[in-house]
Order: C-alpha cells, then sequence, then structure tokens
C-alpha cells in the first residue's frame, strides 16, 4: 500500500505547476466560451390586467390595450425560453379610480437575469376617468310593415314606460338624447288596439340602460279618406240679416271611403252660430264679430278654411 501511495503522490505532484496553468486555462477558455454565447434583439406581447375600480361612481374613459410590447437583448436560449412560455402578464391597478399615469417600468416585468429591457411600446398610458351619472331618457317607438288593406296605424304609438334610465359616464349620458325601441311590424294587423312587448336597442358605449324592454300599443283603424269641398255658403245663424265675409269657404272632410264618397255638396254646409258661440244679443241687434265655423257631418270630421269668418248682423 505504501508503494501505491507514494506512485500516486508523485503522480499528482510531478509536474504541478504546469497542471495548474492547464487547468486554469482549461476553465478561462469555457468561460470565453460560454460569453461567445449568440446575444440576441426580439419584440414580445405582453398581456395587460387590469384592477377595476372599487368605486363603481367612476369610469375609466381610456381604453386600456390588451397587450403592450416588449424589445428585450439577451442569450438566444433564453429569449426562446420566453417566446414558448411568454412573458408573465403585468397588472395595472385601478382600483382607486384616481390613477393619472401608468409608467412601463422593468420592475414591472418578470424577466431572467440574463435578459434585459430596452424598449417598451407604448412607455406609459395616460388615464381619463369620470363621475357616473343617470338620467332619465325618452323611449321612442319606430313602425314598420303595413297594416291589412284598408286599414291604417291611427295616431302615434303609445310607449309605457315613456323614459328609460340610463347610467354612464357624464359626457357619453348628456349627448343620449332618447332611447330606440326595435320597430314595430304592423303588417297584417286590422283593427283595433295592440299592445306588444318590444326591446330597446343597444346603448351606445359606455351607456347602460337600466330596462331592456317596453310596451308599445299601437291603434290600427279603418283608413280615412279626405276630400275636399270648395265654394261653401256660409250660413249665419243668429240675426235675421247677418252677412259673412268671406261668404264662401273651403271645407275638407275627412271620413271612412264609402261615407266620404256618398256625401253631396248639398250636405255640406258651413254654420256661423252667433247665438251658439254668445255673440249676438237682440238688445243690440247690430253689430260684427268674428266667429268660427262649424260643419256637422255625423261619423265624420270636417275643417274650413278659413276656420272663422267676419259676420256683420
Amino acid at each position: 500500500m505504501n508503494d501505491l501511495w507514494e506512485s500516486l503522490k508523485r503522480l499528482l505532484l510531478q509536474n504541478l505547476l504546469l497542471k495548474l496553468v492547464a487547468f486554469a486555462a482549461s476553465l478561462a477558455f469555457f468561460a470565453w466560451v460560454h460569453s461567445q454565447e449568440d446575444i440576441r434583439i426580439k419584440t414580445l406581447p405582453v398581456s395587460l390586467v387590469s384592477l377595476p375600480p372599487v368605486d363603481g361612481n367612476r369610469e375609466l374613459m381610456t381604453l386600456i390595450p390588451p397587450n403592450i410590447h416588449v424589445t428585450l437583448r439577451g442569450p438566444t436560449r433564453a429569449l426562446n425560453q420566453l417566446v414558448q412560455e411568454g412573458v408573465a402578464p403585468v397588472e395595472i391597478d385601478l382600483r382607486s379610480g384616481a390613477r393619472e399615469t401608468v409608467e412601463f417600468r422593468q420592475a414591472l416585468f418578470a424577466l431572467p437575469r440574463d435578459v434585459e429591457l430596452l424598449v417598451v411600446d407604448p412607455p406609459r398610458l395616460e388615464l381619463t376617468w369620470e363621475d357616473i351619472v343617470t338620467r332619465q331618457i325618452p323611449l321612442q317607438a319606430l313602425i314598420s310593415g303595413r297594416p291589412s288593406d284598408g286599414f291604417e296605424v291611427r295616431g302615434a304609438p303609445v310607449v309605457e314606460p315613456r323614459t328609460i334610465t340610463a347610467r354612464g359616464p357624464l359626457s357619453r349620458v348628456e349627448v343620449v338624447q332618447f332611447a330606440r325601441l326595435s320597430p314595430y311590424d304592423v303588417s297584417g294587423l286590422t283593427d283595433g288596439f295592440w299592445p306588444r312587448r318590444i326591446a330597446i336597442d343597444p346603448p351606445p358605449s359606455q351607456v347602460r340602460f337600466l330596462g331592456a324592454a317596453a310596451t308599445v300599443t299601437v291603434e290600427v283603424a279603418r283608413r280615412l279618406e279626405e276630400r275636399v269641398f270648395t265654394s261653401v255658403p256660409v250660413q249665419v245663424l243668429g240675426p235675421a240679416r247677418g252677412t259673412s265675409l268671406p261668404a264662401v269657404v273651403s271645407v275638407t272632410v275627412k271620413g271612412l271611403p264609402e261615407k266620404v264618397a256618398a256625401l253631396t255638396p248639398e250636405q255640406v254646409i258651413a254654420r256661423a252660430d252667433l247665438l251658439e258661440e254668445k255673440l249676438f244679443d237682440a238688445a243690440h241687434p247690430h253689430g260684427s264679430a268674428t266667429v268660427p265655423l262649424r260643419v256637422s257631418l255625423e261619423g265624420m270630421e270636417a275643417r274650413t278654411q278659413p276656420p272663422a269668418v267676419a259676420v256683420h248682423y
């Protein structure tokens, strides 16, 4: 055993300086090889995660992008691993509802120690906030289609409720003039009142309607026609010798087609009734007055042009 130990000592200690120099050279060469590893530059996306404001009465008006881009420099091995696994998302804390700027500093990014952050695009976000408000706005109903032949929509649709609450940022809610309902299709409807639940169209961006539908009632009735009678004499009622200026007027009659068609000119009479209007006093049998004209036709409407005449008596 002593001979073996002596042989090993001689083997280890023989040319010790030369062996140490060779070992140091090997370490230096190994370090040099690894220091010459390929260094590259690469741009990668990084997702953004926002923590919303705690106060429900504040709204962020700035659009937070889904991701930003970072330009990195480092060893190919490290960059390839980041490409495969992705850079961890960056969290933006907006819970205060008052933060005005987000600076993307290197400390926000989870990067390997041998990877350097060169550029962030964009480097910062400027944030704008607004107060949340509520406001009542009118509902607007639209009609589409046509009722059955011989029928028409009578008057404007009745909407219940007439208004809806809009909630959102002040600048967005202020410009909303009305909430529009989806069109009410009256195709094929006949005589009657027709209530129907109609959906409200989606609100503008960042505005919320507190309600999804409203009841719209449409009245459908027989279609009316108009007929104009010209040179209709004015009949003055009250004094014995009353005259009107003008002496003849135009009368427009509106009603069911068959009734309007059956009218004769003799049936259309424009009356200026001083007694009904309490404009004539037998104690003062002479004078003048402006008297509204009336035309009585059963089941029909009539209007005169002009609507009143000057009566002398």
